[in-house]
């Protein structure tokens, strides 16, 4: 019951995703004094949702039920440089851009840590162990 349960198959997959584009905004930061290092990000969890990346397709099995594949792991990275300017030494990491960046992240992440710890207990409650 619970592995088939696809709000906590997406609220882990959100969870992951957030996770993934931590760790490329952390890429970035570490490499902001670099020469010619050109700032990433991970396509939008919105994208990878509605199959716009080969990473995750939500697909109905039957009326009413929903289930994800595979997960994430096949993600695509973006060149976030275009929304900022590039130093004369061609670095395009702006320190401000990847901190919003990873704020947004933290509130995904948590979004996602939300809709988990909840699904959880609807099905406690449902069990009667509420």
């Amino acid at each position: 019951m619970i592995e088939n349960n696809s709000l906590l198959s997406i609220a882990a997959s959100a969870s992951r995703h957030a996770a993934v584009r931590q760790t490329v905004i952390a890429q970035n930061i570490a490499n902001a004094d670099t020469p010619g290092f050109v700032a990433q990000d991970v396509v939008s969890f919105s994208q990878v949702v509605s199959g716009g990346t080969d990473g995750f397709d939500i697909r109905h099995t039957r009326a009413g039920h929903m289930a994800g594949s595979a997960g994430i792991e096949g993600r695509l990275l973006i060149d976030s440089s275009a929304q900022g300017a590039t130093t004369p030494d061609g670095n395009s990491v702006s320190i401000e851009d990847q901190m919003v960046r990873a704020a947004d992240a933290r509130r995904q992440h948590d979004l996602a840590l939300t809709l988990y710890r909840k699904s959880l207990d609807l099905i406690r409650i449902g069990l009667g162990r509420g």
